[in-house]
């Protein structure tokens, strides 16, 4: 008999050997490598940060311009109390001196 020729290659142990046909498809999510889902998370994160900062802008901006008409119908409701007060002037003036008038 001659000796068995020993291969210079390491082969694996048994130990080392996994049967993945046996294992569960929700295993299988553990056994995989999490960068993959760590870089999705991450993009995820940062598209739901982005998004958030830009809903605080745009509410912000509503916000403003909500002040803003606010204001502007506040000032005109002083100009026209304004005028009412003038034309009520102006009418006692002349209920005053109804004789003067040419």
């Amino acid at each position: 008999m001659s000796p068995q020729r020993q291969s210079k290659t390491p082969q694996p142990t048994p130990s080392h050997v996994c049967n993945y046909s046996q294992v569960a498809g929700e295993e299988l999510v553990v056994l995989t490598n999490n960068s993959t889902d760590t870089k999705r998370e991450k993009s995820a994160e940062k598209a739901k940060h982005k998004e958030a900062k830009r809903r605080k802008a745009e509410e912000e901006r509503l916000e403003v311009e909500r002040k803003k008409r606010v204001e502007e119908e506040a000032q005109r409701r002083r100009v026209t109390e304004e005028e009412e007060a003038q034309k009520k002037r102006v009418a006692e003036e002349e209920a005053e001196s109804p004789g003067q008038a040419g």
